[in-house]
């Protein structure tokens, strides 16, 4: 593997860690670069998992160190991934593209129009308890979401964050934080899937893997300086960016 590769999927990975630990997506940025270092599609989904690891680890720790997880939250949602991650990654060649292709892109759609239109969404903070209910709707949609995450990533940690949003009530720091653990178990068990049927490159994944890491660290050490506000239009401006590459194919 040529050092120059290396350095691309470094800085790949550097800078889709550092807006995705914040509103997801950085996997829309590096699948496509693993996809021009020559790559086979199954391969850089799953060298893609195993890098986009450390935007969870890191962001993990980063964020526990400023006190923000709740980890009962963060497991709730976090085991369904694990389960929907291994589902997903072994029914990969199973499942009509074309058709999740549709219903992401309508969904992305509906999804934006809604997060636009309304401005607390992420933004104000919201103290009333959560029910049961909104616990067992979380963990189904969590599961679905590692489905997607498993089968192919990108975008999968933007889609949870929806679901902490609009389910859990969270702002976007706080979804940002509490999805790490969900990040974390989706990504090493779609990677080990993968692995297992060779489908990753160890050199690319681990220079991803420590871009990442680096990226991850930078993106939530300055979230606060950045604000909810700002990591909104920034979260509105991903989705955009998913919603085009989505529709062109």
């Amino acid at each position: 593997m040529e050092f120059l590769s290396l350095i691309v999927i470094f800085v790949a990975g550097l800078v889709g860690g550092a807006f995705g630990t914040l509103v997801g997506g950085g996997s829309l940025l590096t699948i496509p670069a693993l996809l021009l270092m020559g790559l086979p599609p199954h391969t850089a989904i799953g060298t893609d998992r195993l890098g986009q690891s450390g935007v969870g680890l890191a962001g993990l720790y980063s964020f526990h160190r400023k006190g923000m997880m709740r980890y009962g939250l963060a497991i709730a949602v976090g085991i369904p991934n694990l389960l929907g991650a291994f589902i997903g990654a072994n029914l990969a060649l199973q499942i009509s593209p074309a058709l999740m292709k549709r219903f992401i892109i309508a969904l992305t759609v509906l999804l934006l129009l809604f997060v636009a239109v309304n401005p607390r969404v992420g933004v104000a903070v919201e103290k009333r308890p959560l029910s049961v209910g909104a616990y067992l709707w979380g963990g189904f949609l969590s599961l679905l979401v590692g489905v997607y995450g498993g089968f192919y990533g990108a975008g999968a940690a933007t889609f949870q964050t929806y679901i902490m949003l609009f389910v859990f009530r969270q702002t976007f720091l706080e979804s940002a934080a509490n999805l790490k653990v969900a990040t974390v178990l989706m990504t090493l068990t779609s990677a080990a899937t993968y692995a297992y049927n060779g489908a990753i490159h160890l050199p690319l994944g681990t220079a991803q893997f420590v871009g990442a890491c680096l990226g991850s660290y930078l993106g939530v050490r300055y979230s606060d300086r950045i604000g909810n506000v700002w990591i909104k239009r920034l979260f509105i401006g991903v989705i955009c960016l998913m919603a085009v590459k989505l529709l062109m194919g």
